[in-house]
C-alpha cells in the first residue's frame, strides 16, 4: 500500500465500473500504516461480499489505489501551476523583481558575486532581431562600430560569476550566433581586482602589457597596431590601451581590449583563459621573445597550446609559406 500524508477523514465516494459494479473509494488521506492495512482488509471483505472473486480483489484494489494516486498527482500539478502563476505575477510583471534587477548597475554587488568576470562583445545585430537577454547582461549602442547593411551596431555587456563562466558564456553565444563582426568590433574582458591595492594592480597591468606586446601575433593585424582603441603601451590616464588601467578606478577591474570582435564561444573562452593566465604571471617575457617563442614560456595545457599554435598559423600565413630553408633545424 502506498504511504499517504496526514489528513482529515472525508466522505466516501462510490465509483462505478463499466461493468456496473460499485465499490468504495476512500476520500481521505491515510493517517498511518495501520489505517492503510485496515482499509485494505475491509475493502477485500466488501469486495467478496459483493460477488468479486478472490483472484480479482487485488486487481480492483490496485485500480482504486491508482485512482487515488492520479487524484493526488493532479492536485499537486494544480498546486504547482498556482505557484508558478504566483511567481510570474511577483517577478515577471512590470516593476517586479526582474525589472528591478535589470535597472540596477551591472556590478558584482548586484548579484553578490565573490569573484566576477566581465565581457563586452561588440557586433552587428540583424535588423528586427530581438534578443531575450539574461538578467546578468545589458545592451547598448556603440557609435564606433561600422555596421553591415540591414544590421545595427550593438554592444553586449555580460557579468558572470567565475565558477559559472563557461556554461553561461556558451549559452549567451548561442543567443547571438547570427550576429556579425568586422574590424571595427572588439572583445573586451574585465578581470576582477576588488580587494587589491592600486600599486599592485598597476604592476600587474605593466606585466600584462609586456606579455601582450610579445603575443600580438595571436590577434589579427587590425588589432596589433590599433592606437585608436587598444594601443600596445601602458598608460595611467588613457583608457584606449590594450590593458586599460583606468578601469580600476571606475570598476575595480583591469580591462583587456586587444582581441578582435567575435561571437564565437571557442575564441572568447580561449582568450579569457589566456589573459587570466597572464594576470597571475609573476614575471615578464624574456627579452626579444615574440610570437611562438613567447607562447612557449607560458604554462599552457596541451589543448590550449595546440589551439594558439593553430591560431598563429591562421593569422600569420607569411611565416609558414616561406620557401627559405631553416638552417637552424637542419
Amino acid at each position: 500500500m502506498p504511504e499517504y500524508g496526514e489528513g482529515v477523514a472525508q466522505s466516501i465516494l462510490f465509483r462505478t465500473f463499466t461493468n456496473g459494479r460499485r465499490y468504495a473509494v476512500p476520500r481521505f488521506n491515510f493517517l498511518d500504516e495501520y489505517t492503510q492495512r485496515e482499509w485494505a482488509r475491509c475493502f477485500a471483505t466488501c469486495a467478496r461480499a459483493n460477488g468479486y472473486s478472490k483472484a480479482n480483489t487485488s486487481a480492483y484494489l490496485a485500480d482504486v489505489m491508482r485512482h487515488r494516486s492520479n487524484e493526488k498527482r493532479v492536485a499537486m500539478l494544480e498546486i504547482r501551476k498556482r505557484g508558478q502563476r504566483a511567481l510570474s505575477d511577483r517577478f515577471g510583471r512590470e516593476g517586479g523583481l526582474f525589472d528591478r534587477i535589470r535597472n540596477q548597475p551591472l556590478v558584482p554587488q548586484t548579484f553578490r558575486y565573490d569573484r566576477a568576470i566581465g565581457v563586452e562583445l561588440e557586433c552587428c545585430r540583424p535588423n528586427g532581431r530581438e534578443v531575450a537577454l539574461p538578467l546578468w547582461s545589458r545592451e547598448s549602442g556603440d557609435g564606433s562600430i561600422r555596421s553591415f547593411p540591414n544590421t545595427q551596431p550593438v554592444e553586449y555587456k555580460i557579468l558572470l560569476k567565475r565558477s559559472e563562466l563557461e556554461l553561461r558564456l556558451h549559452r549567451f553565444c548561442g543567443l547571438i550566433s547570427d550576429h556579425r563582426v568586422n574590424t571595427s568590433c572588439g572583445l573586451h574582458v574585465h578581470l576582477d581586482c576588488r580587494g587589491r591595492l592600486e600599486s599592485d594592480v598597476r604592476a600587474v597591468a605593466k606585466r600584462m602589457t609586456a606579455w601582450l606586446i610579445a603575443l600580438k601575433e595571436f590577434v589579427p593585424e587590425s588589432r596589433r597596431n590599433n592606437s585608436d582603441y587598444a594601443a600596445l603601451s601602458f598608460s595611467e590616464t588613457n583608457r584606449y590601451r590594450a590593458v586599460n588601467f583606468t578601469a580600476f578606478h571606475k570598476y575595480k577591474t583591469l580591462e583587456i581590449r586587444l582581441h578582435s570582435g567575435t561571437v564565437d564561444y571557442t575564441k572568447i573562452i580561449a582568450w579569457i583563459r589566456l589573459v587570466e593566465l597572464l594576470f597571475v604571471m609573476t614575471g615578464k617575457p624574456k627579452a626579444g621573445a615574440q610570437g611562438v617563442a613567447a607562447l612557449s614560456q607560458l604554462p599552457l595545457t596541451e589543448y590550449e597550446r595546440s589551439y594558439w599554435l593553430k591560431r598563429h598559423a591562421q593569422l600569420n600565413p607569411g611565416q609558414y609559406n616561406s620557401t627559405t630553408p631553416n638552417t637552424e633545424n637542419e
